[in-house]
C-alpha cells in the first residue's frame, strides 16, 4: 500500500543495538500509518533488530478511532520489539503520550520521549 500524503519521507539509520526510523509527513491518516509501520517492521526484521527508536516528525494526529485501531494493530505486530517513540511536536505531545500509554497497557514495550538521548538510553537498558 502506498502512503497517501504526497510528502512522506521514511529513513533508517542502523545502530549496533537498535534501528532508528524517522517518519516525516505534513499529516497522517490510517493508510499512511499502516504503510510506514509495515515498512519499519520489515526493516527491523531484515536487520534483526528488536529495539526501535521511532522518530515521528508529524505535526498532527489522526482521528481518535483511527488512532486506537492503528495502535491495536501496532501492538499485535510489534513481536516483542522495544519501541522508543520520539516526538518533536509539543502540539501533539499529550495525545501521543496517551496512545503510547494505551499500547503499553496492552502489553507492548513502548515509551514516549522528547529527547533523543533519553530515548536511546532507555532502549539500551533492559529495565523499564
Amino acid at each position: 500500500m502506498k502512503p497517501s500524503p504526497a510528502r512522506v519521507e521514511l529513513t533508517f539509520n542502523e545502530h549496533s543495538e537498535y534501528l532508528h526510523a524517522r517518519i516525516s509527513a505534513p499529516f497522517i491518516d490510517s493508510a499512511t500509518g499502516m504503510w510506514y509501520l509495515g515498512e519499519i517492521f520489515l526493516e527491523c526484521a531484515n536487520r534483526r533488530k528488536k529495539k526501535l527508536l521511532l522518530e515521528r516528525d508529524i505535526p498532527c494526529m489522526m482521528p481518535q478511532d483511527e488512532l486506537v485501531s492503528t495502535m491495536d494493530h501496532l501492538v499485535s505486530m510489534q513481536l516483542d520489539t522495544r519501541i522508543a517513540f520520539l516526538n518533536p511536536h509539543a502540539a501533539v505531545a499529550d495525545e501521543l503520550k496517551q496512545i503510547i500509554k494505551y499500547g503499553s497497557e496492552q502489553g507492548a514495550k513502548f515509551k514516549y520521549f522528547e529527547a533523543f538521548e533519553e530515548a536511546e538510553q532507555w532502549l539500551l537498558h533492559d529495565g523499564e
